[in-house]
């Protein structure tokens, strides 16, 4: 059982208050699921085997075959994310519960901490690639390892986002001192079956055979919701071989084509997340070198993919997973302590797009006056909205965004 008293600390409170007015207005402003199903991924959940075997296809399949005895897609994607977004925050809270103040508020605050996450729930909710989290977790929490449902696990997680094979040192660096792990078991498991799936997954089955039946499919099954772009917008359109951003997105990457901020600003994003790893292992080196050893296939997506905040959120949180499961004795408290607030007080005047072309700032200097009038229009507009809801409904006397 959960002790929900250990959640009572002022720091903790504080965060789940803006948890719950960020969520609020991400479900409700401007009308009820309108962020949420006019999103990039909603349609991502609804890739299915209609148009062929496919990556990412499990859940949608099951999710069209559900809508045949009329159970609304929407609410399924909706309380499955919902599910994992409150696992993965629920017990990240639990974890640093019992730590000291400076730590606590570092893993919330820090430039890649939980905050990031509430700031960008737009970006964040329902990414199924946060099932990863959610799979450390759970196993972290294990005394003893069930190997029968690490493979169910690992086959779900490979069936609906292939990064398993880049992912799997970490997963072998969590599972390894468990009572009842049998590496061989274990290696079979993942050179014999999930490794050759998600090749293929990648390769042979990365993309439909037949786009047209699948968006087919994809538009019925949207074809009662009030979406702004129709015909399998979003994410479906990254298994269609002939959609032009797939196709040079490596190139455009390599060349930095329209990207709002420099390669030599992300740099400095790249440092501060070394620093603030560190402060996160409180100093233990030789963990944080086998933790960036152990990662080092998944820095492959710095190359291909666009989203590069959501790779060093997940990076930070993995090497936090694995580090508050190990139980490794922290080295040199007291340092670290005053070293935590380094990286809050920095978050001030240091921005993490979620993609390489989000139009903001990463190194924004700015005067304490406009910070101070920017922190009171951004708790002002947190809670002016769910108060205009409640009170007035959908039809308030001002327009809301």
């Amino acid at each position: 059982m959960l002790n929900i008293k250990k959640l009572i600390k002022v720091d903790i409170l504080f965060f789940l208050g803006l948890f719950v007015f960020n969520f609020f207005s991400y479900i409700y402003i401007p009308d009820f699921f309108y962020k949420f199903i006019n999103g990039w991924t909603f349609n991502e959940w609804l890739i299915n085997y209609q148009g062929g075997f496919v990556r990412r296809g499990l859940l949608g399949e099951l999710i069209f075959n559900l809508n045949k005895i009329n159970i609304d897609h929407r609410f399924i994607i909706f309380f499955l994310g919902l599910g994992s977004l409150f696992h993965i925050t629920l017990n990240i809270l639990f974890l640093i519960a019992d730590k000291n103040i400076f730590y606590r508020v570092f893993i919330l605050f820090n430039p890649f901490g939980l905050f990031y996450l509430v700031q960008n729930l737009e970006f964040f909710f329902a990414r199924r690639d946060l099932f990863y989290l959610n799979f450390l977790i759970y196993f972290g929490k294990k005394k003893a390892f069930n190997h029968t449902l690490f493979l169910l696990f690992s086959i779900f997680l490979v069936l609906n986002y292939g990064i398993y094979i880049f992912l799997i040192g970490p997963i072998y660096f969590l599972l390894k001192d468990k009572r009842n792990f049998d590496i061989k078991k274990f290696l079979y498991s993942f050179i014999l079956l999930i490794a050759p799936l998600n090749i293929l997954l990648l390769t042979i089955f990365s993309n439909a055979r037949n786009f047209e039946t699948l968006c087919s499919s994809i538009n019925f099954l949207n074809k009662d919701i009030p979406l702004q772009e129709k015909n399998c917008w979003g994410a479906p359109n990254w298994v269609d071989s002939s959609y032009e951003p797939t196709t040079r997105a490596f190139e455009e990457i390599a060349q930095g084509i329209n990207y709002f901020n420099s390669f030599s600003t992300w740099l400095i994003v790249f440092i501060f997340l070394i620093l603030c790893i560190f402060i996160t292992t409180e100093n233990n080196k030789k963990f944080t070198l086998k933790q960036i050893i152990y990662l080092s296939p998944y820095f492959f997506f710095f190359f291909f993919a666009q989203d590069w905040g959501r790779w060093i959120f997940l990076i930070f949180f993995i090497i936090f997973l694995n580090y508050s499961y190990s139980n490794v004795p922290s080295q040199d408290k007291i340092k670290i302590s005053y070293l935590c607030l380094a990286p809050i007080l920095l978050n001030i005047f240091l921005n993490v797009p979620t993609h390489l072309f989000q139009d903001i700032l990463i190194l924004d200097i700015r005067s304490i006056d406009f910070i101070l009038s920017s922190l009171f229009t951004y708790f002002y507009n947190l809670i002016i909205g769910p108060y205009i809801i409640i009170r007035y409904g959908y039809n308030p006397p001002i327009i809301l965004q």
